[in-house]
């Protein structure tokens, strides 16, 4: 019998390039909003007049999501997850400390990591990343980015890898 596996809390996301190369956290992660879900199987049965049960039957996989609410976004994160640019207010600046909204709603698609403190570590080769903010001004709000990471096949290899940590 395998050793059991228990997957509990949440280390780090990290994003990158669906190109490869190097993911980078995007900073910290509101408590209690790091979600996957798996939609059910959408089933298509096939019948014949002379029988009451199907005769045949195909199901196709439902779609995967992770959802998340960051509650520290930088103006790189912002332009990362939404579109847009990170710039400086002024040449003074010494980093980026604004963000322009995109015209137009951009396609963005990521590689994904999402650790664990302990369990199985979820790496996404591709996903559709929709992303807006969420903010409450007020002595207990906090500005929020909620993201959803759709994942889609990649044009290599496997599009969803779960590895113990």
């Amino acid at each position: 019998m395998a050793n059991k596996v228990f997957t509990l809390g949440l280390a780090s996301i990290e994003m990158g390039e669906v190109s490869g190369g190097s993911k980078a956290a995007l900073g910290y992660t509101y408590q209690d909003t790091c979600k996957m879900t798996q939609e059910d199987p959408e089933t298509t049965d096939f019948y014949a007049e002379e029988v009451e049960d199907p005769v045949a039957s195909t199901s196709r996989a439902g779609k995967t999501t992770f959802e998340f609410s960051l509650m520290d976004p930088s103006p790189e994160t912002m332009a990362q997850l939404m579109g847009g640019t990170a710039g400086k207010s002024s040449p003074e600046k010494a980093e980026n400390d604004k963000w322009d909204a995109p015209d137009k709603t951009p396609n963005i698609e990521q590689a994904i990591t999402i650790t664990p403190e302990q369990g199985l570590k979820f790496d996404i080769a591709r996903a559709k990343i929709s992303a807006k903010i969420n903010a409450e001004f007020s002595k207990k709000g906090i500005l929020l980015i909620d993201v959803k990471a759709t994942v889609l096949k990649p044009s290599a290899g496997a599009k969803l890898v779960a590895t113990i940590v």
